[in-house]
């Protein structure tokens, strides 16, 4: 979570600095969009070709944060879709508290379900196993969106220049 409040805090600040650059954030924002769509919709191909990261057990509060680290790594290909729409989106605004809080939000959204799964681990069980089938349609859906944010942004691009 702290992890993601902080890229959210700094994306915003970065986002406020570049507002002077409208027309290149706006390129760049596009480019970025782009790149993170097609990884999405690409993503059996990637993690095909990308081995799972290692992961020592830590315990304490120390280890957690580490375990989050390496595993939004790990998860960036199932993840990147919607917290590149959170960052743009705080990029765009600008604002580093509204960064910090858009992260936070999407970090509870994103621990909620493994808290309650810890909780509830023995029969999330077998709802897990119809789950999962949707992970790839929400992938095509956010590869989807962040072209067409893509789009959007070259055209605001060109009204700009």
């Amino acid at each position: 979570m702290l992890s993601l409040i902080i890229v959210g805090t700094l994306t915003a600040v970065v986002g406020q600095l570049l507002t002077a650059w409208k027309s290149a954030f706006a390129v760049g924002t596009a480019a970025l969009s782009l790149v993170a769509g097609l990884a999405l919709l690409m993503g059996p191909l990637i993690r095909r070709h990308l081995a799972n990261p290692a992961v020592r057990k830590r315990r304490g509060v120390v280890g957690a944060f580490v375990y989050g680290i390496l595993y939004s790594v790990a998860t960036i290909t199932t993840s990147a879709g919607p917290l590149m729409l959170l960052l743009t989106a705080a990029a765009a605004i600008g604002k580093p508290l509204y960064g910090a809080f858009l992260s936070l939000g999407y970090a509870i959204g994103r621990g909620a379900p493994f808290l309650f799964l810890g909780i509830f681990a023995g029969a999330a069980g077998r709802w897990l196993a119809r789950i999962g089938e949707f992970a790839r349609p929400a992938e095509i859906v956010s590869g989807l969106a962040l072209i067409g944010l893509a789009v959007y942004f070259v055209r605001f691009a060109a009204v700009l220049t």
